[in-house]
């Protein structure tokens, strides 16, 4: 398992490694989207010793909770963020031809989160990476409001076994994309079961582009079984 995690984390590695991620599908209707704080909350692995968990919104910084055991593989069908009002499907997605992370194309599914299916499932070790426009030429996207996310705040990903696996948010990082740090977004601790979140930032008017990436951080802390 280590060899074939150490695997997924470098595929996903080469496929950010020339150029990341998210480019916005049009900019026509671009509107301010809540600007995504620079640094908040600390990049740490979780402690597997159980601890008092943060749980309330208004905490900084949440202590690291008692890590649930990781799950075999499934993948995501749907993400629920109800601090920011986000209940989406979730789509596989892969790389491009040029080996580069795919992002959701003009279609049925634009507007919806995606999931890198060469990075964990969400439960599984390792960090299992979801995606999501900002916004389309259809206006507001998945995570247009992505950047209200604080520490504390929890994510829910439901899988296709009928697991719903709970993720606390413990960071939040705003960066650049020409300096985007690829093993740190991407890598990490492959012991424990992660989940990073990304999208666009800092609308530039002047080139018409988001120059910039936000990314959550976050780890597994319960699991739920479809009916309870």
């Amino acid at each position: 398992m280590t060899g074939r995690r150490g695997v997924l984390t470098l595929l996903a590695l080469v496929a950010v490694v020339a150029g990341l991620v998210l480019v916005v599908v049009a900019v026509g209707a671009q509107q301010s989207a809540p600007r995504p704080p620079r640094a908040v909350g600390k990049i740490e692995t979780p402690s597997p010793t159980p601890s008092p968990a943060a749980t309330h919104r208004a905490d900084p910084v949440p202590s690291s909770g008692p890590t649930s055991t990781p799950l075999g593989p499934s993948r995501p069908v749907r993400i629920q963020i109800p601090a920011i009002g986000v209940s989406s499907t979730v789509q596989p997605i892969g790389l491009t031809k040029r080996g580069r992370l795919a992002v959701p194309q003009p279609g049925p599914h634009l507007n919806q989160a995606a999931w890198f299916e060469s990075s964990p499932t969400p439960g599984q070790p390792g960090p299992s990476i979801i995606e999501g426009h900002v916004d389309s030429e259809q206006g507001p996207s998945v995570f247009f409001k992505l950047g209200d996310v604080r520490p504390g705040d929890h994510i829910r990903v439901t899988r296709k076994d009928g697991v719903t696996a709970v993720f606390t948010v413990n960071a939040v990082r705003d960066f650049k994309k020409k300096s985007f740090p690829t093993s740190v977004v991407y890598g990490g601790d492959l012991s424990t079961p992660q989940l990073r979140l990304i999208t666009c930032s800092d609308f530039d008017r002047s080139i018409r582009h988001h120059v910039g990436n936000e990314v959550v951080f976050a780890h597994l802390t319960k699991t739920r079984n479809q009916g309870r």
